[in-house]
């Protein structure tokens, strides 16, 4: 049973190319096309196609807002986006309006198969050259993330979180910092609430992951 593909692109001549790649390896049927995301996203109305090939760039409705319009009613169709940006935000908008792939058009000869296959068996595609710049936003935004949970933290609370983690008593945190046990009992309690930790232990690799505690400081 064939792919049923439809095709959206607002150049006819570059519809016909996507057309005549598929058409030759006679596992595809161009089910049809649309050559805005408005008339796409209309159309899907009446069809349920197997994937969209979805260029970013046309009037009327950008593939962007098109993607995610269809995917709203038309959740099992897959959505490969064939584009001539490389710029790392389309590719992240694309993503996130639910595109299961990014293709760049100057190698839609070499690419556009191995991509609808790859998408097709429930895995997203992304063109190779971009992967790394993906990689590094991810690792960036997880870095950031890690930065933001010791931040909750105020300066003293992260004083009182070294002394627990060190395994001070209360009385004894108490006395280095000059306050009362009431006192260091509430901030306990506020650490545990921001850090998310229920015992000493969960507290302890907290303090280490945020260089609160170092390896070399006395237990």
């Amino acid at each position: 049973m064939k792919v049923k593909v439809f095709l959206v692109d607002d150049h006819p001549v570059f519809r016909s190319g996507l057309k005549n790649i598929l058409i030759a390896e006679n596992d595809y049927y161009i089910i049809g096309e649309a050559s805005t995301g408005r008339e796409a996203v209309l159309m899907m109305k009446d069809i349920e196609p197997d994937i969209i090939i979805m260029d970013v760039s046309m009037p009327d409705m950008d593939g962007i807002e098109a993607t995610r319009e269809i995917l709203k009613a038309n959740k099992r169709t897959k959505i490969l986006i064939l584009t001539m940006y490389s710029d790392e935000a389309y590719l992240k908008a694309g993503l996130a309006a639910g595109a299961s792939g990014y293709v760049l058009k100057r190698a839609v000869d070499t690419e556009l198969v191995s991509a609808i296959r790859t998408v097709l068996s429930g895995e997203n595609y992304i063109y190779p050259t971009l992967i790394p710049s993906l990689y590094k936003n991810k690792q960036q935004a997880s870095e950031d993330s890690v930065a933001n949970e010791v931040d909750l933290l105020s300066q003293r609370e992260k004083e009182v979180l070294k002394y627990i983690a060190l395994g001070y008593t209360q009385k004894e945190i108490a006395d280095t910092l000059s306050v009362s046990i009431k006192t260091v009992e509430t901030y306990k309690t506020r650490i545990m609430e921001k850090t998310g930790a229920e015992k000493r232990s969960m507290l302890v690799r907290f303090a280490l992951k945020h260089g609160i505690l170092n390896v070399d400081d006395e237990f």
